[in-house]
């Protein structure tokens, strides 16, 4: 993708199954929401070549239902050798449950 361009994600409902219990339950879903955004980026980044991850930051805000989130990622710049991606996931209401950003480095330079 070139720089600036984005995409939005749908994520399974598998992520998001609750354990038992309001703290499990909330663990589970910040666990599945941070790897659906790192998925996110990850495929935005990769566009069909292979990357690593270099470094990856998560900022929480506020929480809801991740079922209903949704989730869009952009390249922000890139270089030969690096990927620089945000993303965003968020509520029906517009309200941001979290940003991501990350930088990918590609492997088949």
């Amino acid at each position: 993708l070139a720089s600036g361009e984005g995409r939005r994600f749908q994520p399974p409902p598998f992520f998001f199954a609750a354990a038992p219990g309001k703290a499990a339950r909330d663990m589970t879903q910040t666990l599945s929401l941070a790897g659906v955004l790192e998925r996110a980026l990850t495929d935005t980044a990769a566009s069909g070549r292979q990357v690593a991850v270099v470094s990856l930051t998560l900022d929480y805000g506020v929480s809801g239902d991740p079922t209903t989130m949704a989730v869009s990622a952009h390249v922000e710049r890139a270089t030969r050798s690096l990927v620089f991606v945000h993303g965003e996931a968020l509520l029906p209401d517009g309200r941001r449950a979290a940003t991501a950003s990350g930088v990918f480095r590609v492997l088949d330079v």
